[in-house]
């Protein structure tokens, strides 16, 4: 099980974290996080289980866990003033803050576009960011993370083994999965405190630039059932990328794109 007490002797953090909700089981962390925001509820709020029977993934695809060993949670978020078209960030913010809370804990890894967390070139990690929004500024933003932390081999379906991985096969010992979330929350609020401070000029392109496993390499990705490539150049500051198509410069959301894939 997930021992809170551990989880709030590692937090530093002024809001994140603050209220705590812990269940041995869920159906999704993201799903509970909305109904408890439609009953009142606080900024900052966390959501973990220790068995999440059917999380969610991007593109309505599921995300697969482990009992007593992955670690899936969601954080709620009131923005004060956040205009619609920023909402591509958090996903973008959310990805760099779990691989510097992993750095605290000499884990190295990498992010791929949009919310991917890849360690040695195989998924650790996923992130499914969602939200309600209020005329044109969002209301609430829910944060769903998965970090796959002490599974073995054998607790991933034979169809997954070849392209996901744990902390605990890449180091070969088990990780206190508590100090893992305290550590991403942590500098998850630094993060979120300087997007909140200047939310239309925020450029988190350079710490994106530090993690991202495929700047200024091929990629193919899909369109509208198409499958295109290009050369990824950077993200924008409203968390889309730029992809150059053909010679050109080309600017797609999380949205309009997917199966992002780096081309050898």
């Amino acid at each position: 099980m997930i021992f809170t007490n551990l989880i709030e002797a590692n937090l530093k953090t002024n809001t994140i974290g603050k209220y705590i909700e812990y269940y041995t089981q869920l159906v999704s962390t993201n799903k509970e996080a909305w109904e408890i925001i439609n009953e009142g509820t606080e900024s900052g709020t966390l959501i973990i289980t220790d068995n999440q029977i059917s999380g969610k993934g991007r593109n309505r695809n599921e995300w697969k866990s482990k009992s007593g060993k992955s670690l899936t949670f969601s954080l709620i978020y009131k923005p004060e003033t956040i205009p619609i078209e920023k909402i591509g960030i958090f996903s973008i913010l959310t990805g760099i803050s779990i691989l510097d809370g992993l750095k605290e804990l000499n884990i190295n890894g990498s992010l791929k576009w949009p919310n991917d967390i890849i360690l040695n070139n195989k998924k650790v990690g996923g992130i499914l960011c969602e939200a309600k929004i209020q005329k044109t500024n969002i209301e609430w933003v829910v944060i769903g993370i998965g970090i796959n932390v002490n599974e073995s081999k054998d607790d991933f379906d034979s169809g997954l083994v070849k392209k996901a991985t744990s902390l605990f096969m890449e180091l070969g010992q088990n990780i206190q999965r508590e100090r893992v979330i305290a550590s991403v929350l942590n500098n998850m609020e630094l993060l979120l405190k300087r997007f909140e401070n200047d939310p239309i000029n925020f450029d988190i392109s350079n710490d994106w630039n530090k993690y991202c496993a495929h700047n200024n390499k091929k990629v193919s990705f899909q369109k509208n059932n198409v499958t295109h490539s290009g050369i990824f150049k950077n993200i924008t500051n409203d968390g889309s990328c730029i992809i150059e198509v053909n010679g050109k410069n080309m600017h797609y959301s999380g949205d309009s794109i997917y199966d992002l894939q780096i081309l050898i």
